[in-house]
């Protein structure tokens, strides 16, 4: 099972998102939702073709107006680092499935 617990592993995430997301096939990219535990909602990080991601938020009290792309590789390791709990607990259900 493939988890954030260094910042090196972040990396290493990116590189088989496509292995760990769901298809959207409308959309065109990969997505995988995950708990945005400052708001209490939570937060869906998309990744589209040549390596370029997005971010939006969604819960009872608020939305995101848009997505959130990341300009720069350190934007989303940044993310990602900050949110890594949530991120990992998305990740530990569907291991167990496969």
């Amino acid at each position: 099972m493939m988890l954030i617990k260094k910042k090196t592993d972040i990396t290493l995430i990116l590189e088989s998102f496509s292995d760990l997301a769901q298809w959207d096939a409308a959309g065109k990219k990969f997505y995988l939702v995950f708990s945005d535990r400052k708001r209490g909602g939570q937060w869906t990080l998309m990744g589209y073709d040549e390596d370029r991601y997005s971010i939006h938020g969604l819960g009872e009290d608020y939305r995101d107006e848009a997505e959130l792309f990341f300009e720069e590789p350190s934007q989303i390791h940044s993310f990602l680092w900050e949110n890594r709990a949530a991120f990992n607990a998305a990740l530990k259900p569907a291991a167990m499935c496969s």
